[in-house]
């Protein structure tokens, strides 16, 4: 049976190399693609202009899952629901959604406030990623609310996707080859790519989940404090027991505390066996990882995945390649 093999979207930068470009939708309402590409910040400086673009980001949002899902269901037929659900973590990660919007040429059309432009909101992973959810939400509405012609519209940027994270050739005459990550406790590849389905397809909510994780086990309400070490607009660190669990830095405070309890999580996720938050044990320091027990592969990955949960904005430049 065919298997895959999942590159995934683990604290990197978004690539600056534009793909090939997809044809934007030719729209029966433009105002529904104005909409689309109005981030907030230009709709307060210009509110006779029309409304901004989250209530369509709301509903793309959720169109962009069902899609993804109906169209990797429709393509793998015998592929498992593990394997599926990995693809599509790594196709609506924050990621993979911004890098559809500059194929769109998104980013060129995004009307952005005086603020949001000299702050570099234009080439921003997050308001990319919501203007391409917002545009996937006004292209089912102009199209009379039609799930088939929203995946039609969106299959040219998801095939060349699918095909890079399977190593799949169109002129490959066998089966695919690629090996999932092999699936036992002692794997951090596979605990990572689990890592990154959980925080981008499940953790709508990082911060309440992280308080239920740790009410649930007695150890109190975790405290957000700020992070003077950081050189960041703004920076926290999480504190549960009076230890740090997670950093965050992001242009204001709620950004902050979503991105320290999401790399708590993260911790949680990779450690879950021992339902503790101990991501940085003695024997899991870079200078105590054995190559004998875990590979010389294994190892090198390990040990970047610890600096990059260590020092995320030091390692944030990382870019996230294929595990062989």
């Amino acid at each position: 049976m065919a298997e895959i093999y999942v590159s995934p979207c683990i604290g990197s930068k978004m690539s600056t190399k534009r793909k090939t470009m997809v044809r934007q939708r030719n729209f029966c309402d433009d105002s529904l693609r104005l909409e689309a590409l109005t981030h907030k910040s230009y709709h307060y400086e210009n509110p006779s202009t029309g409304p901004h673009n989250e209530r369509l980001e709301f509903l793309g949002d959720s169109i962009v899952s069902f899609v993804v899902a109906n169209y990797l269901h429709g393509r793998f037929p015998h592929f498992k629901e593990g394997q599926l659900t990995l693809l599509r973590a790594n196709l609506v990660c924050k990621k993979k959604l911004a890098q559809f919007a500059l194929q769109l040429g998104l980013d060129k059309d995004i009307r952005l406030g005086v603020g949001a432009l000299r702050d570099g909101g234009r080439g921003s992973e997050k308001v990319l990623e919501d203007a391409f959810e917002a545009y996937i939400g006004a292209v089912f509405l102009d199209s009379g609310s039609s799930m088939s012609e929203v995946q039609k519209f969106m299959e040219p940027l998801l095939a060349p996707a699918v095909d890079e994270l399977t190593h799949y050739s169109p002129n490959s005459t066998s089966v695919l080859k690629q090996k999932l990550f092999q699936q036992d406790n002692n794997n951090i590849q596979l605990q990572m790519a689990i890592a990154d389905q959980i925080l981008n397809s499940d953790l709508q909510d990082p911060i309440n989940k992280l308080q239920t994780w740790s009410q649930r086990r007695g150890m109190g309400i975790p405290v957000y404090k700020p992070n003077d070490e950081l050189n960041a607009v703004f920076s926290v660190g999480v504190f549960i027991n009076g230890k740090c669990y997670g950093l965050g830095q992001a242009r204001n405070k709620k950004d902050a505390k979503k991105e320290a309890a999401i790399n708590a999580l993260k911790h949680v996720t990779i450690n879950g066996q021992n339902n503790e938050l101990t991501p940085f044990k003695n024997e899991l320091q870079p200078s105590n990882i054995s190559s004998k027990h875990y590979g010389n592969s294994t190892q090198s990955f390990l040990i970047k995945m610890i600096l990059i949960l260590k020092n995320p904005l030091e390692y944030s430049d990382l870019q996230c390649g294929s595990t062989r």
